[in-house]
């Protein structure tokens, strides 16, 4: 078989590293692609660079608009892609030669909605794998697929490394006017999607750059993290509470990573919301502490803010110049 995949690529001035992109999905072992890049308005060349590549490779297809957000671009491509399989990719990152190709087969083989692989962090000078098993093969149901979704292991909440069948993704819809978008999609994805088969190889490379969404300083859109993991876990509650674990736990990690923003500025107790963050992690830092699923460091962390929130800072800092120095 040799159906068409649609390569949803999403595009805002990202000039630096869009050629590295596009080329790496052009060299796919997998040719029968057509690859969509959809200029967000960019204010850069990115634009110009969409046009010079779509005139050397006939599968390559651009859409300039308006500048409405990712979600936005997503929608329109997805709208129009003909693919029998959809696959989004963002326009700083980049994927290994073999990976559509290895997810096609695996889909087909189990007759799958949805395949995955893992991730691959990159930073400046250092790279590392999602998954520190890089040999593992699952086929999930909607609950197992939830399960490790809500670890982050197995399964990433990166949505550039699952092709998705067409029929699933013409029910789904990026929310417009929402950062986090990845995470809303998935919260819809396993909702309509039945069947997963994951491999456990690092074929998409996520790119850490310094002006990325998760290294930006706070800010109060930053919310709607919590208002996503909140959703997954009164739908959890709701329909699989065998999993309510996994469910706090990303709930609770939610919470961690909007308040380890906060603490970032000087003046943090007065940010709104600070004290509805905090006072949520010290009321479950018990049972945080006993969370497997949590690092060991996170754990102690969560008891040093349950006695002082200026040692969990004192401790968060020297944990933060340590990963620097490690991803330096």
């Amino acid at each position: 078989m040799n159906e068409l995949i649609s390569v949803i690529v999403p595009v805002y001035n990202v000039e630096k590293y869009l050629r590295k992109a596009v080329q790496s999905i052009q060299n796919q072992s997998y040719k029968n692609l057509e690859i969509m890049l959809i200029n967000d308005g960019s204010t850069d060349s990115s634009g110009d660079i969409c046009d010079e590549l779509a005139a050397s490779d006939s599968r390559i297809v651009v859409i300039h608009k308006k500048n409405g957000g990712v979600s936005t671009a997503r929608n329109e491509a997805q709208k129009l892609a003909k693919g029998n399989y959809v696959i989004y990719v963002d326009s700083d990152d980049y994927i290994h030669e073999e990976m559509i190709q290895s997810l096609y087969e695996q889909l087909i083989a189990e007759n799958a909605d949805v395949s995955s692989c893992s991730v691959m962090n990159v930073y400046q000078n250092s790279q590392t794998p999602q998954c520190s098993d890089e040999n593992l093969y699952f086929v999930y149901n909607q609950e197992e697929f939830l399960r490790e979704y809500l670890i982050g292991q197995r399964v990433q909440g990166t949505l550039g490394n699952k092709l998705i069948r067409k029929e699933i993704t013409d029910q789904l819809e990026f929310p417009v006017g929402k950062i986090y978008e990845d995470a809303y999609y998935h919260l819809q994805l396993v909702q309509v999607a039945k069947k997963y088969v994951v491999h456990t190889k690092p074929y998409y490379y996520y790119y850490h750059r310094n002006q990325s969404l998760t290294t930006n300083p706070y800010h109060e859109r930053d919310l709607v993290y919590l208002d996503v993991y909140q959703k997954f876990y009164d739908l959890v509650q709701q329909q699989y509470p065998r999993i309510i674990n996994e469910a706090f736990f990303r709930l609770s990690y939610a919470y961690f990573y909007i308040f380890d923003k906060m603490i970032l500025e000087s003046d943090f107790e007065k940010i709104n919301q600070f004290k509805l963050v905090r006072d949520y992690l010290k009321k479950n830092a018990i049972q945080i502490a006993k969370n497997t699923i949590f690092q060991k460091g996170r754990r102690i962390a969560a008891l040093a803010l349950k006695i002082n929130v200026h040692l969990y800072r004192q401790l968060m800092l020297a944990n933060m110049e340590k990963n620097k120095k490690n991803h330096d």
